[in-house]
């Protein structure tokens, strides 16, 4: 079974591994459902969206090996965990908020691009803290 899948389709699969209960399929992406159940590994039965064996054999045959091997060569980062959890955040706030609207951050009205400059000159103050230590 050589099959590949898109990250999205992975994380659909590790949650309903996880999960070992069926999930709503109102509340899925009605695409990667689709992809999935083409390929065997998901199955929908009355509204619900289960794992089918062969999803579950995929699923620790390739994802959970293919993770831990991942984690096992990993190299260490030179940036500071703190400036590297920010950059991931400020990564999913450009896809996340409008950059030209106003937010509320705290007692201040900003702009997104805003926020996210600021995020980005933080996370900057802090790597090179690290790197200079």
């Amino acid at each position: 079974m050589d099959i590949l899948l898109s990250s999205r389709q992975t994380d659909l699969l590790r949650e309903l591994f996880q999960r070992e209960a069926p999930m709503a399929e109102e509340h899925l992406d009605g695409r990667v459902v689709r992809a999935l159940e083409s390929r065997g590994l998901v199955g929908r039965d009355g509204g619900w969206v289960s794992l089918t064996q062969d999803g579950r054999t995929y699923f620790e045959s390739r994802v959970r090996r293919r993770r831990r091997a991942g984690q096992l060569a990993a190299e260490p980062d030179p940036r500071g965990a703190r400036a590297d959890a920010i950059l991931r955040a400020i990564e999913m706030l450009e896809r996340a908020i409008p950059m030209d609207g106003a937010l509320r951050v705290g007692d201040v009205d900003a702009r997104g691009h805003d926020v996210v400059e600021g995020l980005k000159r933080l996370a900057g103050r802090l790597e090179a803290r690290k790197l200079a230590s």
